[in-house]
């Protein structure tokens, strides 16, 4: 049966009568009370409980295992822990409890004496206390559970693992849904489709994204992102991009200076804005990029996720529908501020057959 010690401060002071002015000695015995209160309540800092295990959700044998030697360890240390308490209680810690000045009367000695060795048996009591603590968890237990648990998973790891499909980021973005929705909804085969093939300067191909077209809203800005992608002399082809914002959007179609203060459409230096009905509501959306007093010319933005600050300042005029993970990779290039941490290039671009799609 458990049984709860009970605290008992101490009644006799550590200085011999006389020695000292009585409230420092009252002072004195209150310290070395709550001192010993304190280590008579402590409790570890350490959470040694074992993990929880969960056959059907952890299946990796090698995690397990790694997770029981753990506790193996725990245990170890602990030892080591109770050794050093031992060395400590046998030589002398930091905090010396001993009165050295009580020698100097002769007469209290025995006294004295009486008391020192009270004092050496509460502390070999606290002693008992540290040295076989009560642990969290049982470890014979914890030694049937783990067996247990092995023997389900090794007869799991029997069956091989059927993995379900993933939806791709492509086909989560176009499930959802946005203000925009109803209006994007109509009249899809009016709508042509491009491609934009990206990578690093004189490096590594980083992929193509396909972007839908929405000429039933803004002809205008369509026809002329169009006719760059398949020209030959004014064209995107070969094209730097000049800004890329970290988790925002990115910046390019500056055909003439590739810095972002540049850039030229088919209709002249620049055109009128057509309108603002579609909204930057998710990523992989396409936006003309303002350049002075409501114009555009053929500079262009991308969103990385909802921009909602650029609603009413950059007309939308597309959506990537294909290689929304080639954008998620290549916003990792961008800063918070600056260029680009590598030159990357539009490196090709077209239009789609949207049958062959």
């Amino acid at each position: 049966m458990k049984t709860h010690r009970k605290f008992t401060p101490a009644k006799i002071p550590r200085y011999l009568p006389g020695q000292v002015a009585d409230n420092y000695l009252q002072d004195d015995l209150s310290s070395f009370n709550i001192h010993r209160l304190r280590v008579f309540n402590a409790k570890p800092l350490v959470d040694c409980r074992p993990p929880k295990l969960n056959p059907f959700t952890c299946l990796n044998r090698k995690r397990m295992l790694e997770d029981a030697l753990r506790c193996r360890r725990i245990d170890k240390d602990n030892k080591e822990l109770l050794k050093k308490i031992t060395t400590i209680n046998r030589v002398g810690g930091r905090i010396d409890s001993y009165n050295p000045q009580a020698y100097r009367r002769i007469n209290k000695w025995s006294a004295y004496n009486r008391d020192m060795e009270k004092l050496d048996l509460k502390n070999f009591a606290l002693f008992q206390l540290l040295k076989d603590p009560l642990s969290y968890y049982d470890t014979e237990k914890l030694r049937q559970e783990w067996k247990k648990t092995l023997k389900q998973v090794q007869h799991i790891c029997r069956y091989p693992v059927v993995i379900v499909q993933k939806s791709t980021l492509d086909e989560d973005l176009k499930k959802a849904q946005s203000i925009s929705h109803l209006m994007l909804c109509k009249r899809l085969e009016l709508r042509p489709h491009c491609f934009l093939d990206f990578s690093i300067k004189n490096g590594i191909f980083l992929g193509r994204i396909i972007i839908e077209l929405y000429y039933d809203h803004v002809p205008v800005s369509v026809k002329n992102f169009l006719e760059l992608c398949k020209g030959d002399e004014l064209s995107y082809r070969n094209n730097l991009v000049h800004r890329i914002i970290l988790g925002e959007y990115m910046e390019m179609g500056d055909i003439t200076h590739c810095t972002g203060r540049g850039g030229c459409s088919i209709y002249g230096k620049n055109f009128p804005e057509e309108n603002h009905k579609l909204r930057h509501t998710k990523a992989g959306v396409l936006s003309m990029k303002r350049v002075g007093w409501a114009e555009n010319n053929s500079q262009f933005c991308i969103t990385f996720k909802k921009m909602e600050r650029l609603d009413h300042k950059n007309v939308v005029f597309g959506n990537v529908i294909k290689g929304n993970d080639v954008l998620m990779n290549i916003q990792y290039y961008g800063r918070k501020i600056g260029k680009p941490l590598e030159a990357i290039i539009i490196s090709d671009c077209g239009e789609c057959d949207v049958a062959a799609e």
